[in-house]
């Protein structure tokens, strides 16, 4: 847990993201329906008070995208990020949540498909990229569940622009549990959300490389 939510510039031109969602800020962020999102407290969700945790929650489902793609995921406007190191704590309510990373724009982005479900099933469970049209899977074929069951799982991200690298673990995994290279979406913005689902994020820790080619 971090005391604020801060962006800091650090040497070498890398910049430095911490959000912990403790002061209910979220002016940073571009939400798709806004009244769908609200900073949450585990003492809240429990009928206590609202001294507890707090955390970022989508706690009604967005809407699908045609060409089918995910629409809901809330962006983060202050950073644009071509090499990145990504680490959020992330608890689902229904079967699955998602990451989105290099995203350009609605048509054009690379997202994680976080679910209780297999890699067997053919849309969830894995990277999966949406270039101009319907969304498809680039990696996790036969992968185990990333969110078993409804606690929090602490997911890292990481992305290599110039060699097209992106890796992703789960928890204390020894190796990464979805792996890819593609150069297509070399920056972009990152985003947290749900295809068409609900869940929570928190204590989201950010190093990458600024870009300024996003739009």
């Amino acid at each position: 847990m971090f005391p604020f939510a801060v962006l800091l510039a650090l040497a070498a031109g890398e910049v430095r993201l911490a959000v912990d969602f403790e002061d209910k800020d979220l002016s940073a962020w571009s939400l798709p329906s806004p009244d769908h999102w609200t900073i949450a407290s585990e003492g809240a969700s429990e009928g206590a008070s609202e001294s507890g945790n707090r955390f970022l929650r989508l706690w009604k489902p967005g809407l699908i995208g045609e060409p089918r793609r995910p629409l809901t995921y809330a962006l983060r406007q202050d950073l644009c990020v071509s090499d990145f190191d990504l680490r959020v704590k992330v608890r689902r309510a229904g079967k699955s949540m998602l990451i989105t990373f290099g995203y350009q724009d609605t048509l054009h982005f690379y997202y994680a498909h976080l679910s209780a479900d297999s890699g067997e099933h053919q849309v969830h469970n894995g990277l999966f990229k949406v270039d101009g049209g319907e969304r498809f899977r680039i990696a996790g074929q036969g992968s185990p569940p990333a969110l078993p069951d409804l606690k929090w799982q602490q997911i890292r991200v990481v992305r290599n622009a110039a060699s097209g690298l992106m890796e992703l673990w789960v928890g204390q995994d020894s190796k990464p549990r979805f792996r890819h290279i593609d150069g297509a979406f070399r920056f972009g913005r990152i985003g947290l959300g749900s295809f068409n689902e609900t869940g929570d994020f928190d204590d989201l820790v950010l190093t990458g490389r600024p870009s300024s080619e996003c739009r």
